[in-house]
């Protein structure tokens, strides 16, 4: 009983969140960013069997698995998303609390990070579907375990460990470089230098970790005949260096869906690419490498700010403790410290979001509390009033702004799809919607009305007759003008090809080409 009593705070704050994500769930079920349009289609693959489409070297695999579970139960897609999205925000909340308890944080301090933890969930369940908030679970988890004072000592907590590393690889990608990287230079501070420990405690957990994802890259290698953990790291970081993807040759205007019954490309951008260059590939990239990251760097700051504005400040601290206290580097603190500080490297090389970075969220706040409780109750007594409340609000402020935005967003398209459902309008189309909020936007419809949208990445750089002769040559069946302002489609003579909602629906005119 005094075990579930120390985790009140998880159980009020994972119930707050719980009925908080009840409450609003009809004003964001519809907002589906293109990486959702991705994850809920392969989930469905795997919910109907089609397994073979369904392996995706993209996308990663854990939110797909439990969202075609929930699937096949007769839930719906975006429900049964959102349900396995909050279940991944449950295990952030208790690994939090865990992190908290072993640090002796105050009861206060527990419980205004806690509540403050729920209520920046509540964005980001809906924010980024699937993959991010797993992540966090699972390496956060295994950084739990590696500070146990058994770790040292019980062989089963390093398997155990290299078991969460699997986990966190299934959930995201870049767990698979982070967590080699991570128990490489953790564990040897762990076990005080103790080289022959340190070696035992790696090569275990490494080996686990690797055995358990090798079925994995067992199948990426079956489906694109390549040794590959993901191909997601290839294309992103050659995307971020060059300024752009390069398509394969054969694509001239219109990026076709990865498959027939594909909502657009983005399913797969595997096999809509074309050479992947990178900063080995030439002199000329590798000094542009050398820009890219110095981007990146004020990429990281940003997004640290959107946490929350004292976050590029724990960091700086952060790191001169690593710095000041190898001396005492078996303290848990230290480990804590230097996983915070190793964990967004990898993405120097590719490009920086907030999300990218949750991981360091809870640890941020355990530093905080830390530095709260040894230092600043010292002092002026309103500031260490003060402070905690100041610290908690400043991790709400872009979620609130976020979650303004965001409502309601995606009902249009949907109640669109609706009447093209309707209107018997189905089949494959393309369009001239602008880059950016556009782009999306009927890229949702493309996903809720089953259709197959034929990209046109650079819509600003085509004409008409550009368009209708890539269209004849995919068999494209309509042109959808997205917007008033946007001109009727003709064909070759100038002719106006018949347009079939004639005007029933506000903002969409559909083309039908003959």
């Amino acid at each position: 009983m005094q075990t579930v009593r120390r985790y009140t705070p998880f159980f009020a704050s994972a119930t707050l969140m719980c009925v908080v994500l009840c409450i609003i769930y009809p004003h964001y079920q519809y907002y589906v960013d293109p990486d959702s349009t991705a994850y809920l289609t392969i989930a469905r693959r795997y919910a109907t069997g089609d397994y073979q489409r369904a392996i995706n070297g993209y996308w990663s695999p854990w939110a797909c698995w439990l969202t075609a579970g929930l699937m096949s139960t007769g839930l719906g897609a975006i429900l049964s998303g959102v349900i396995v999205n909050a279940a991944g925000a449950v295990g952030l909340l208790f690994i939090s609390q865990s992190f908290f308890l072993k640090f002796g944080i105050t009861d206060k301090l527990q419980w205004l990070f806690n509540v403050t933890l729920a209520l920046f969930l509540c964005y980001a369940v809906f924010d980024q579907s699937f993959d991010d908030l797993w992540e966090c679970f699972f390496l956060l988890g295994s950084l739990r375990l590696m500070i146990c004072e058994e770790f040292k000592r019980r062989p089963g907590l390093w398997v155990l460990y290299g078991l969460m590393g699997t986990l966190a690889y299934f959930a995201k990608a870049y767990s698979f470089p982070f967590f080699l990287l991570n128990t490489v230079c953790c564990v040897y501070f762990v076990v005080g230098g103790n080289v022959a420990q340190w070696l035992k405690i790696s090569a275990v957990a490494i080996a686990v970790m690797l055995f358990g994802s090798h079925f994995w890259i067992v199948a990426l290698h079956h489906k694109y005949g390549i040794w590959t953990t993901s191909t997601a790291g290839s294309l992103n970081m050659s995307w971020y260096l060059v300024g752009h993807p390069q398509w394969k040759e054969e694509i001239k205007l219109l990026l076709p869906p990865a498959y027939d019954n594909s909502p657009y490309y983005w399913e797969d951008p595997y096999f809509a690419n074309g050479a992947t260059p990178h900063f080995w590939s030439s002199w000329h990239l590798f000094g542009l490498q050398f820009l890219r990251g110095g981007l990146n760097v004020f990429k990281l700051f940003m997004s640290m700010i959107k946490l929350s504005v004292f976050f590029p400040f724990i960091s700086i601290v952060l790191a001169r403790f690593v710095m000041r206290q190898r001396s005492k580097s078996t303290a848990p603190a230290f480990t804590v410290a230097l996983s915070f500080l190793l964990f967004p490297l990898g993405y120097l090389l590719i490009n920086f979001e907030s999300r990218y970075i949750w991981y360091i969220l809870p640890l941020g706040m355990l530093a905080t509390g830390l530095f709260i409780q040894n230092h600043l109750s010292q002092g002026k007594k309103t500031l260490a009033i003060v402070f905690p409340y100041l610290f908690a609000i400043s991790f709400l402020i872009c979620p609130a702004w976020r979650m303004g935005t965001m409502y309601n967003e995606g009902m249009h398209e949907y109640t669109i799809a609706q009447q093209l459902r309707t209107m018997n309008i189905h089949g494959s189309f393309t369009s001239l919607a602008k880059p950016g909020i556009e782009v999306q936007q009927i890229e949702r419809l493309a996903y809720f009305s089953e259709n197959q949208l034929y990209s046109n990445p650079q819509p600003a750089n085509c004409s008409m007759k550009d368009v209708l002769s890539e269209m004849r040559r995919y068999h494209v069946r309509y042109f959808f003008a997205w917007g008033a302002s946007e001109a009727p489609f003709t064909d070759e003579r100038g002719d106006v090809f018949p347009e079939i909602t004639k005007g029933s629906i506000p903002g969409l005119r559909v083309f039908q080409v003959n």
